[in-house]
């Protein structure tokens, strides 16, 4: 039996808005435990002029239609990245800030990316108006390893509501991902996380410090879902006092590249997640494992070479045709094509069961590489 601890109770639902207008939708009422209220004696002295400011609301009424016409509650953080002058930063590759990102953005899934070069100073704005001002959520920058008041793990320092920033300074260039702390095993089922990017000095173009170029990237986030774990409206709190909430059992029906179901869309050039190349360019994959299965890669028939590892670089590069990953891994990968691969290779993501091994089902994109 669970011991009740920091017990609030919520007493109504969503603000309204949704999908590009931060809250809005989900957060019914509720009863929530083991909640950690935030003690602002203890909340450290923010540097004004931050290089790179993230500024990121709750949405908790978004949606994401497969390919079989089924439409899927998603929860997730909107908002804008901001430069030292407080303008908007627009990057290469669409209005997700990297090409290789699908789904929707400023308000669907996956969250909208961030982006840094190592070493800069970063403030996370983090702003939890939604639920009658009940709702809790945190943002954790998955491997960057900030002091603790701004890890964004709720038992090791407090959930948010309200406003709150977070102060932190990466310092190794790769690939990480964001994500709420809160009651975590539904929250980032219900799709709240994003793709964390810190470019080294050398700036976009370059994997790492003194590390290989490469002309094109590709972020592909690999999840499973569920739809019986996305109820709408989903209580933010299920399963917090110990209840059973349905979260002990995990059956997924969709398997999906960076918020774009992998049975079909994800293989169309219309969702941004195949890459196109030509012989002599170099791709850098950013692959990260968001779901909770294990997960093995194949390549189509191409090579790569693995040159980091969770945001670290490996002191030899691995030559892959498959990979096989688990929850939260993050691997940079180099495609370098030749002649002989020109043509089209069907990248294969399987999604596999934890006990048997058992292929629970398969996302697919491609790499069409032309002379």
């Amino acid at each position: 039996m669970f011991k009740l601890k920091d017990k609030i109770e919520n007493h109504g639902g969503g603000n309204g808005g949704g999908p590009g207008g931060g809250t809005g939708g989900g957060g019914m009422g509720s009863t929530a435990c083991y909640i950690y209220p935030r003690n602002t004696a203890e909340e450290p002295v923010i540097v004004p002029n931050p290089d790179k400011t993230f500024n990121r609301s709750i949405y908790m009424n978004g949606s994401m239609l497969m390919d079989d016409g089924t439409s899927v509650s998603i929860w997730g953080f909107s908002g804008q990245n901001l430069d030292k002058n407080g303008q908007v930063i627009s990057y290469p590759g669409g209005s997700s800030g990297m090409s290789g990102m699908g789904g929707m953005m400023d308000g669907a899934f996956p969250s909208v990316p961030m982006r840094i070069t190592e070493g800069e100073l970063a403030h996370t704005v983090l702003n939890v108006m939604g639920g009658g001002m009940m709702w809790r959520h945190t943002v954790h920058h998955h491997g960057i390893e900030p002091e603790y008041r701004s890890d964004g793990v709720g038992h090791t320092s407090w959930d948010v509501t309200g406003t709150y920033t977070y102060q932190w300074r990466p310092s190794q260039a790769g690939t990480y991902f964001y994500h709420c702390h809160t009651n975590t095993v539904l929250h980032a089922e219900m799709g709240m996380y994003g793709a964390l990017i810190v470019d080294p000095p050398e700036g976009q173009g370059t994997a790492f410090a003194g590390g290989p170029t490469y002309d094109l990237e590709a972020i592909w986030a690999v999840d499973e879902i569920d739809p019986s774990w996305h109820k709408s409206p989903q209580n933010w709190s299920a399963g917090t006092c110990g209840g059973d909430a349905g979260l002990n059992e995990l059956n997924p029906k969709y398997f999906i590249i960076s918020g774009v179901d992998g049975n079909q869309s994800a293989s169309q050039d219309s969702s941004n997640i195949p890459v196109n190349m030509t012989v002599g360019q170099t791709l850098l994959i950013r692959y990260i494992n968001a779901g909770y299965l294990p997960q093995q890669l194949k390549l189509g028939g191409l090579q790569g070479s693995i040159i980091a590892s969770d945001g670290r670089p490996l002191p030899n590069a691995r030559t892959i045709t498959t990979l096989d990953t688990v929850s939260a891994e993050r691997y940079d990968i180099l495609i370098q094509p030749t002649s002989a691969d020109i043509g089209n290779h069907v990248i294969e993501f399987d999604i596999l069961d934890w006990v048997t091994n058992k292929v629970l089902g398969t996302a697919k994109t491609r790499i069409i590489v032309s002379a």
